[in-house]
C-alpha cells in the first residue's frame, strides 16, 4: 500500500480532493490485525474514501482500544474521540 502524507496527497490529487476525503466520515476496515480489542488487536483501522478521476483517494485512521471503550462508552458516538488522519493513500 502507498502511505502518503497530507502534502504528497496534496500534490498528487490537489488540495480540495484532500479536504473533501477529510470531510468524509470515515468506517472500520475490517482489516485482518486492526480489529481492535474484539480481535486482541492493539488498533483499528478506519478509513474514508473518495473517488478522483479513475482512483480512489483514501484516509486512514487508527483508534487504540482506550479510544474505542470511550466511544463505546458514548452509544458508539464518534465525536467522543479527537480523530487524526495517520496516512492516505490512491488506490
Amino acid at each position: 500500500m502507498n502511505k502518503l502524507t497530507r502534502e504528497q496527497a496534496i500534490e498528487k490529487v490537489g488540495i480540495e480532493a484532500v479536504e473533501k476525503v477529510d470531510a468524509e466520515n470515515c468506517e472500520p476496515t475490517n482489516r485482518v490485525g486492526f480489529n481492535g480489542d474484539c480481535q486482541g488487536d492493539d488498533l483499528t483501522e478506519w478509513s474514508a474514501s473518495i473517488k478522483v478521476g479513475d482512483s480512489v483517494l483514501v484516509a486512514y485512521y487508527y483508534t487504540s482500544n482506550e479510544q474505542d471503550q470511550v466511544m463505546a462508552d458514548y452509544d458508539g458516538d464518534g465525536s467522543a474521540i479527537d480523530w487524526t488522519i495517520d496516512h492516505y493513500a490512491i488506490v
